[in-house]
């Protein structure tokens, strides 16, 4: 499990272009201990892996889950654009769900909020 942790850990920083330095300065605790956690070599306490995966914008499970799954970065997005995502997110989800071809009301306001968004 602390194996899928590490691999997992490295992967997100990484896909966030964040430096073990940088994501270790944020929670509190050296970049050396971040290298440690991402080979295996020791394991974080649960504080420790509760902050990491609020930095990372992640959940525990996909931070200790053996599955490789994607991520989509909101690091650098402001809370409105975070908020976008999101609802995007869940609008996929629905759409492939329902098997939906069509635009829904819904999802034609996300577009506009997006274009908006794009226009500011």
């Amino acid at each position: 499990m602390y194996k899928d942790f590490g691999e997992n850990l490295k992967r997100i920083r990484k896909s966030l272009h964040m430096s073990q330095e940088y994501l270790g300065e944020k929670c509190g605790i050296s970049g050396p201990a971040i290298s440690k956690y991402e080979s295996g070599a020791t394991k974080p306490s649960l504080e420790v892996a509760m902050q990491l995966s609020q930095i990372l914008n992640v959940s525990l499970d996909t931070l200790f889950s053996n599955e490789a799954k994607g991520t989509v970065s909101i690091f650098g997005l402001t809370e409105e654009q975070a908020e976008i995502v999101n609802e995007l997110t869940e609008l996929f989800r629905a759409k492939n769900s329902i098997g939906a071809s069509s635009i829904t009301t819904e999802q034609h306001k996300i577009l506009g909020r997006i274009v908006a968004d794009f226009l500011q």
